[in-house]
């Protein structure tokens, strides 16, 4: 789970992640990494500092 960890602190900083990090994770982190990030986007206004926060569903 350490590049799953590196991709979203990436894109914590960067805003943005290539398609060459997603072809080396596993389809177990690859899932958790698309949750998350629809998570931040319903949830987190796309705002870099709130990615990787947990926020409850309404």
């Amino acid at each position: 789970m350490s590049a799953l960890k590196e991709a979203i602190e990436k894109l914590r900083v960067t805003g943005s992640i290539g398609l060459e990090d997603f072809k080396n994770f596993k389809m177990k982190d690859l899932e958790v990494l698309t949750e998350e990030i629809k998570q931040w986007c319903l949830y987190g206004n796309g705002k870099p500092e709130k990615l990787g926060k947990k926020h409850k569903e309404n």
